[in-house]
């Protein structure tokens, strides 16, 4: 009996360890169980935090590029201001040269009307017409040939 006894404990001690090992396990099984769903969590929350970045970051790019933009508009702008300017500024020069030569042009034409009409000789030369010639009188002979 005394070897009964100390199976009997010993099987009562195998017993306890046992099942001391097996709640430490399932303890420990709960454990990672919820830290696989806190890790879950945070990888939620990183990858949130990751797409807000990501919007935050587009929007400075497209702001940076509009200002860009605008600031390249804003050139071609005012170079093309510039060139207009001095697109105006020749077309001006072109048109007081014009007038000008309208001017001479039409107190000389006058002066000539005005001589012309008075009889006077004009300075300038007149405008020479072609003279006008009499076609040339074939003669011909008693046998009707022409005579040179």
């Amino acid at each position: 009996m005394g070897h009964d006894k100390v199976t009997a404990t010993v099987a009562a001690t195998s017993h306890s360890a046992v099942e001391s090992i097996v709640g430490a396990l399932a303890e420990l099984e709960g454990e990672i169980d919820s830290m696989s769903t806190r890790v879950d969590e945070m990888k939620k929350r990183l990858l949130a935090h990751s797409n807000e970045e990501v919007d935050k970051l587009k929007q400075q790019i497209i702001s940076m590029a509009n200002e860009e933009a605008k600031r390249i508009v804003e050139a071609a702008k005012t170079e093309a201001e510039l060139e207009s300017e001095q697109i105006m500024r020749d077309a001006d020069r072109n048109l007081a040269a014009i007038k000008k030569n309208i001017d001479t042009s039409f107190d000389k034409a006058v002066e000539s009307i005005v001589k012309t009409v008075l009889g006077q000789e004009t300075t300038e030369k007149p405008i020479e017409k072609p003279e006008k010639k009499a076609p040339k009188i074939k003669k011909y002979n008693s046998e009707g040939k022409p005579i040179n």
